[in-house]
């Protein structure tokens, strides 16, 4: 049996480590502008020190065509993506089963503590499997 990327590499080996954070109580406006400068598409929010979800582009587009005044709501207003949790060194097998049982974008990889180290993302893992399913088609 060969051995794969799903056998060697763990949740955290694939994700994202460079974290951006923001509380509940951020307005909006400001968190678009914050995705637009730094080029990202999510923030893990905050509230009271707990975790309680990403807010992505995809929430603020939501919240536009469901005309919410993005010019003063805060990022709690929102209707925000779940915040999933799987731990640091879980299979890449577990997250796959993690992402389709909670149909999730994207996935908190936590440490042993619980704090959140990094972000994987499901299309990651979408580009792992292509590049194994090409990688044994150039085998065979």
């Amino acid at each position: 049996m060969e051995t794969t990327a799903y056998d060697l590499a763990t949740a955290y080996d694939i994700s994202r480590k460079e974290l951006v954070f923001c509380d509940a109580d951020r307005p909006v406006r400001k968190v678009a502008r914050d995705f637009y400068e730094k080029g990202i598409g999510s923030m893990i929010v905050t509230e009271d020190g707990d975790y309680i979800g990403f807010v992505t582009d995809q929430n603020i587009f939501r919240a536009i065509s469901e005309d919410v005044d993005v010019r003063s709501a805060r990022v709690g207003d929102l209707k925000l993506d779940p915040l999933n949790k799987i731990k640091h060194d879980a299979t890449l097998s577990e997250v796959a089963s993690l992402f389709a049982e909670t149909r999730a974008t994207r996935l908190a990889v936590v440490d042993d503590e619980g704090k959140v180290v990094a972000v994987v993302k499901k299309k990651n893992l979408e580009l792992l499997d292509r590049f194994n399913i090409a990688a044994s088609m150039v085998r065979d």
